[in-house]
């Protein structure tokens, strides 16, 4: 085989691959989105409005209603009149920036702030323990499974938007069965506790 064609051979087969992995990559990301990853849904709603600058991607919305700060401050910046939730979440005061402004640059929570944070959480602060749920939320370094247990300790303890993100977890079937009858329940005491997005969740999903 001439040198020509060797080169042409191996740069088909580098293109090769790098459409097999960014098709692989795509469909793990739409997987882990349709498993109720909040930043796998951000990403995944970016990639769908990148191919259609009209749209208004679901994802993006589900993962704002999740509490994904970067999703929510990205809405911000759309006209969502035409889409009820987002527009509620628009008008909600989720205190994003604030987030963004401390965590955004951060990759990972440092684990003396972590360590700092769970021992608050275990003395009973339910503003701490809700707080490491959304660090996982909007993937600063808390996995899953812990992330899931401060987020139910923090929804019995009453917080207002804990109770929020466990009954949408039961609405949408994320990490839980999906139970709407539970769901509802949840969000209804959200609402009750006082979390306005909860209140404008159940008007329209009542509607």
């Amino acid at each position: 085989m001439s040198i020509k064609c060797t080169t042409l051979f191996q740069k088909l087969t580098f293109f090769s691959l790098l459409v097999i992995s960014g098709y692989v990559f795509g469909n793990e990301l739409e997987k882990m989105a349709r498993d109720g990853n909040p930043n796998a849904q951000y990403e995944f709603g970016l990639k769908e409005m990148a191919a259609n600058s009209n749209f208004l991607s679901d994802w993006l919305v589900i993962s704002a209603l999740q509490g994904h700060k970067k999703a929510s401050h990205y809405l911000r910046k759309l006209p969502t009149e035409t889409n009820i939730i987002a527009n509620a979440i628009n008008t909600a005061n989720t205190q994003d920036l604030s987030f963004l402004q401390k965590y955004g640059p951060i990759d990972k929570i440092p684990k003396k702030e972590l360590n700092a944070m769970r021992k608050l959480g275990n003395g009973g602060d339910i503003n701490a323990q809700f707080k490491m749920w959304m660090f996982y939320v909007n993937n600063k370094g808390v996995n899953k499974a812990e992330a899931w247990t401060w987020l139910k300790q923090a929804a019995g303890n009453n917080h207002p938007e804990a109770n929020f993100s466990l009954g949408l977890l039961y609405y949408y079937g994320y990490i839980v069965p999906e139970e709407r009858k539970r769901a509802m329940s949840l969000i209804s005491k959200s609402s009750e506790l006082g979390f306005k997005l909860a209140d404008l969740f159940l008007k329209i999903k009542e509607s």
